[in-house]
């Protein structure tokens, strides 16, 4: 007797069980069929669900509404589904209003494709308040292209997607007079604004400014070349290929002396390039011939200049490390160098060291101090053509001008 009463109980609890299992409704998230297959193809060639990012929503609110739609495809059967039906712009989901919409690449999973779209969606009406409206049911419809080698396309099939229900809430609360839109940006986000607009005003300022100096100079040079007069002026190498050509020359004669070891025609040429760079520095003449077929002798320096046409010139000059230290202290009414009074000892001890090795009649003793003196003076020589690019030359001239127009005022 006690054994079929616990029978009856059991019966029972599957059947309430079984009740309750059929009468639960999903809210805010459709799944597709449970257990559909490769070979299923006669009942679920294609699933489609409904999911959106909150469960309920209030009249006028955006929310996102997403589409999800697997077809098999398989390499004999593929399922070819018509979705102009549900581009954002063409579907339909009254009384919810589509606003926008994305469709997002595909992911493939065979034997399925999973295709997706994005809507932002809103219900607009008062007379939703406090209600459940369905997102309304959506037909898709679809074709079956089965074969190898020759596709076979069949009828054209319907599939209808389920309507969802979505819960309306109240827009407003009951203590509220008006409808009013909520503000969208904040305090912070006008005051990040405001900087953002200042730095930039201040950077265009900025350029602005280069671009005038850049102008005036253009002006300046073409009023000089209209009031030339007499015969014309052969046009010379400009500063800073000739100061890229000394130092090209340094860093080849330091790679052979590295190789054979210094000798005195190594020391004669790195010493043209040295008292070139050192004329440059101090604002002395240097003299410039520019001929494309006779070499360079001693005490010369051969530099090529031109982007389209590749030409030669020949430069040299005949200052001396005494001849600097001179120019130096007499000072010549000439504007400071660009390299300072330290580049200007670099240079010198350079001329120095590297006359000691050209006229003496023994080898250099300390080769490790040679190598640095002449290290120090080619990096003055660098730092003075970085000092001829323009944007260095326009700075210069405008913290010149900044200076003679304070001390006017």
């Amino acid at each position: 007797m006690c054994r079929g009463t616990t029978l009856q109980h059991f019966r029972l609890a599957i059947v309430l069980a079984g009740l309750t299992g059929w009468s639960a409704v999903p809210v805010v998230a459709q799944t597709p069929a449970r257990g559909a297959s490769a070979g299923n193809v006669e009942t679920t060639p294609m699933n489609c669900w409904w999911m959106t990012d909150k469960g309920a929503v209030r009249v006028g609110e955006l929310f996102g509404l997403t589409l999800t739609c697997r077809v098999m495809e398989t390499g004999a059967v593929k399922v070819v589904p018509n979705l102009s039906e549900v581009e954002p712009t063409s579907i339909e989901l009254t009384p919810f209003e589509v606003l926008q919409g994305t469709r997002h690449e595909d992911l493939v999973a065979p034997p399925w494709r999973y295709i997706q779209y994005v809507y932002t969606v809103r219900l607009l009406g008062d007379e939703f308040f406090g209600r459940d409206m369905p997102i309304p049911a959506t037909n898709l419809t679809f074709r079956i292209q089965t074969g190898g080698a020759e596709t076979l396309e069949g009828a054209e099939h319907r599939y209808v997607l389920p309507s969802m229900p979505m819960r309306i809430l109240s827009l407003l609360p009951a203590q509220a007079a008006d409808i009013r839109d909520p503000a969208v940006e904040t305090f912070g986000d006008l005051e990040t604004r405001r900087s953002r607009a200042t730095t930039e005003l201040i950077a265009s300022a900025i350029f602005f400014a280069f671009a005038a100096v850049a102008a005036v100079v253009a002006a300046i040079r073409i009023a000089e070349r209209y009031r030339q007069r007499g015969p014309t002026v052969q046009e010379t190498v400009p500063v800073r290929r000739v100061l890229g050509g000394c130092v090209r020359e340094i860093d080849g004669v330091r790679a052979e002396a590295l190789r054979d070891g210094w000798s005195s025609s190594l020391a004669a040429r790195a010493l043209a390039a040295f008292r070139v760079g050192g004329a440059i520095a101090l604002q002395q003449p240097v003299a410039q011939t520019l001929d494309d077929v006779t070499p360079a002798r001693e005490g010369q320096l051969a530099v090529r200049h031109g982007l389209l046409r590749r030409r030669h010139a020949v430069v040299s000059a005949s200052i001396t490390a005494d001849a600097m230290e001179r120019v130096r202290v007499a000072g010549n009414g000439n504007r400071p160098s660009a390299v300072g009074a330290e580049g200007l000892d670099q240079i010198r001890d350079a001329l120095v060291a590297l006359t000691a090795v050209r006229y003496s009649r023994r080898e250099p003793g300390d080769v490790q101090a040679l190598d640095r003196t002449l290290d120090n003076g080619c990096g003055a020589l660098r730092r003075l053509r970085t000092a001829q690019l323009w944007p260095m030359r326009a700075a210069a001239a405008l913290s010149r001008a900044t200076t003679l127009f304070g001390r006017g005022a």
